[in-house]
C-alpha cells in the first residue's frame, strides 16, 4: 500500500510541477479539455516515439556519427587526416653520379646545337681559317660552296638529333633509369656526320688534295 501511495503520490508531483509549467489551465473533472491543449505528462503505458527504443536487426550495428567520419565534407566538413608527409626517396651514389653527367652532357650538346646555329651563315670561312692556321694548304681549295651546304646540314642535324635526345632523356631520368649514355650518343652520331659531310668535301677537291699530298712529300 505504502508503495503505491508512493507511486500516485510521484505521479501527483510530477502533474503538478508540470502544470506549473504549463500557463495554460488544466481542464477539470467532467469538462473537456480546451482547444490545443496536450497533457504535459504522458501515461506510463504510452509508446516511445517513432524511432527510438526499436529492437537493432541481428547482424547489424547502430549507425554512429563515428562510423561515418567522412559525412558532410561536400558541404565544407573537415578532411579526414593522411598522416604525415612521406619523404623524398634518397638517391643513391651512382644515380646522383649519373644525373651530374646526364646534365653536363646536355649543357655541351645544347652548346653544339647553338654554335652550328650560330656559325652556319661563315661555316666555310670559318673552317677555312682554322685549316690555314694549322698549315693545311686552303688557298688551292675551290669547294666553298659545297663547304657551306655541308655546315647548313650540321645544322639541321644537329637540330634533329637534339630534340628527340631531350625527350628520351626527360623520360628516363623520371623513370630513374641510367640516363647519361642518351646525350653521348646523340654527340656521337652529330660528330661523325659532321666528319663525314667536311672530309667529303675537302677530299672531293682534287687540286685540295693534290695540294695537300705534294706539301706532304719531303723537299730535296
Amino acid at each position: 500500500m505504502s508503495d503505491d501511495r508512493d507511486q500516485h503520490g510521484g505521479r501527483d508531483g510530477d502533474a503538478a510541477a508540470a502544470a506549473r509549467r504549463d500557463p495554460r489551465p488544466r481542464p477539470r473533472y467532467g469538462e473537456y479539455a480546451p482547444e490545443g491543449w496536450v497533457n504535459p505528462v504522458p501515461p506510463a503505458d504510452a509508446a516511445p516515439p517513432a524511432g527510438q527504443g526499436e529492437p537493432v536487426p541481428t547482424g547489424q550495428q547502430p549507425t554512429s556519427w563515428s562510423q561515418h567520419p567522412q559525412q558532410g565534407q561536400g558541404a565544407g566538413g573537415a578532411q579526414p587526416y593522411q598522416g604525415p608527409p612521406t619523404s623524398a626517396p634518397v638517391l643513391s651514389t651512382g644515380r646522383r653520379v649519373d644525373r651530374v653527367a646526364t646534365f653536363v652532357l646536355l649543357g655541351l650538346a645544347g652548346y653544339n646545337v647553338i654554335s652550328n646555329i650560330v656559325l652556319v651563315s661563315g661555316f666555310s670561312r670559318t673552317l677555312l681559317s682554322a685549316f690555314s692556321a694549322q698549315g693545311y694548304p686552303v688557298d688551292d681549295f675551290t669547294g666553298q660552296a659545297a663547304l657551306q651546304q655541308a655546315g647548313g646540314a650540321i645544322a639541321i642535324v644537329s637540330l634533329v638529333v637534339f630534340v628527340p635526345m631531350i625527350v628520351l632523356t626527360v623520360r628516363r631520368l623520371r623513370a630513374g633509369k641510367v640516363t647519361f649514355w642518351v646525350p653521348l650518343a646523340a654527340g656521337a652520331v652529330v660528330t661523325i656526320v659532321q666528319m663525314v659531310l667536311v672530309l667529303s668535301v675537302f677530299l672531293g677537291d682534287a687540286a685540295f688534295v693534290q695540294s695537300l699530298l705534294d706539301s706532304a712529300r719531303p723537299t730535296s
